[in-house]
């Protein structure tokens, strides 16, 4: 099949009766006026060619693309996109983003793959700017940032924050002191044996959530029992299958604290096939404050992050340059999080 030749802008001018400048004027808004009559013959021209303007190629020589790329730079960087955590910050930054005419790319790239390709991408000229989640803490995340740093593009960083040092601003919160609090929480309910699911211990952010229930734990002058804190994948099933064991114990667990709240789900869904009370034999913290957890029965006490703040913001920090403080080696914000007491504890 003979593939459709594409309409070009010396078509339209032609069509139009003008210089394929005055195309471009009426097109881009300048940067030389025309009058109305020759706005309109051009714009009719366009309707009846049915004329897309090369928007890429209108970048390229305006040097600005409008678009942003999100870097999910994970162990499981595909799995990622499709988590209710991630879901969040992404919708809210698309929506940001749209608002101020601009495109979200998403470009998953795995931990210890090649980054040849984000190399490409980051000098193409395809891009203005670049968000990257890290799931990693320094210096694991010196290369990524060193070769993001190298290309020129500006870059804000989600989740864990980079090296001062290459002066990236970096949206986070609380992970250690949000799980403290959670944690505290149920100790304050009168629990002595709190378990824990603390999630791929890969990640920084499980580690620190692992942490931050350590330190409530050693504070309320109870014992750390190693056999009441497991890792687990960030999924619902593992988490279920952890309870499981917890719940086997020869002294089981009354309460739990889980890292995420796909976990937190999995601890109450098994607990209760077992004929378990929520919270009457278990009660359930959770963290992140997805919309499933004040959908379920019982609805799930959590840390609530603001996600989609956050994302909103990354976008912000890309788009508007002013909205970056000046003079500072690196901009860190720290979103505050909140304790969400539902049905759960």
């Amino acid at each position: 099949m003979k593939r459709e030749q594409r309409v070009t802008q010396r078509d339209v001018a032609e069509r139009a009766g003008v210089s394929t400048a005055v195309v471009s004027y009426v097109i881009n808004n300048g940067p030389r006026p025309t009058s109305p009559e020759v706005r309109e013959r051009v714009r009719r021209a366009i309707a009846e060619l049915n004329y897309h303007p090369n928007v890429v190629a209108r970048g390229l020589r305006a040097r600005q693309t409008h678009t942003i790329a999100f870097v999910a730079h994970d162990f499981r960087p595909y799995e990622s996109f499709g988590s209710h955590y991630l879901s969040s910050i992404l919708s809210a930054m698309t929506g940001a983003l749209h608002d101020h005419g601009y495109y979200l790319l998403m470009f998953p790239l795995a931990i210890g793959e090649d980054p040849t390709p984000l190399s490409t991408l980051l000098h193409s000229g395809r891009i203005d700017g670049i968000a990257i989640r890290l799931v990693e803490d320094p210096p694991q995340t010196d290369a990524i940032l060193s070769l993001i740093e190298a290309s020129g593009v500006p870059c804000v960083c989600l989740e864990r924050p980079g090296p001062t040092h290459f002066g990236f601003s970096t949206i986070t919160y609380d992970d250690a002191g949000s799980a403290y609090t959670a944690t505290r929480h149920l100790i304050e309910q009168g629990h002595r044996r709190i378990a824990t699911i603390a999630g791929d211990l890969r990640y920084a952010t499980a580690r620190a959530r692992l942490e931050g229930y350590r330190r409530a734990i050693e504070e309320a002058g109870l014992p750390l029992d190693p056999a009441l804190m497991t890792g687990a994948e960030w999924s619902t099933r593992q988490a279920g299958a952890r309870t499981r064991t917890l719940l086997d114990l020869p002294d089981p667990p009354s309460a739990l604290f889980a890292a995420s709240d796909d976990m937190a789900i999995g601890a109450v869904n098994a607990a209760r096939n077992r004929g378990l009370r929520i919270p009457g034999d278990l009660a359930v913290v959770g963290f992140d404050d997805i919309p499933l957890a004040d959908e379920i029965v019982p609805t799930i006490s959590t840390v609530r992050i603001p996600l989609a703040a956050m994302g909103a913001r990354a976008a912000e920090l890309l788009v508007n340059p002013d909205a970056q403080p000046v003079g500072q080696p690196a901009n860190v914000e720290t979103f505050p999080t909140e304790l969400i007491r539902r049905m759960s504890s």
